[in-house]
């Protein structure tokens, strides 16, 4: 089983529609993958107001972890940034000035930074098996 954790930022005014939101997103991100996956799990395990995320996000620098999917908040393996998914194989390229850090931690501090202030962002588990390993309910 693969685990896949996904920073959602999304339109709920309230945290009960950021969680209804996030579960219809997570299926959209794994649904959109080029393999045939099963979700056998999948959970929200942080919510929080965007304005309180962007008060306390890290400055993109080095980091320990050289896996590409690394950030300050741990590895993340797709960003839903209101518009559109941004993962470590398709983000913007990092600044000049890059301090250190990867496209990928550029993509996850610049999309928390532009997130609407009134907006929640979730970070979510979903964990995956491919389609013909699924167990049989």
């Amino acid at each position: 089983m693969t685990r896949c954790t996904l920073l959602l930022i999304t339109t709920g005014e309230s945290g009960r529609r950021a969680l209804s939101e996030g579960m219809l997103l997570a299926e959209r991100y794994v649904d959109g993958l080029p393999v045939d996956l099963a979700i056998t799990n999948s959970m929200p395990f942080a919510i929080a107001p965007a304005a309180r995320i962007q008060e306390r996000v890290s400055y993109p620098s080095p980091l320990n972890d050289p896996s590409a999917a690394a950030t300050a908040v741990g590895p993340l393996q797709a960003i839903w940034n209101g518009n559109k998914w941004l993962t470590p194989g398709s983000c913007p390229p990092k600044p000049m000035s890059d301090n250190g850090a990867t496209e990928w931690q550029w993509a996850h501090y610049n999309a928390v930074l532009q997130a609407p202030g009134d907006s929640m962002m979730l970070l979510w588990d979903v964990f995956v098996v491919p389609m013909g390993e699924r167990m049989a309910a």
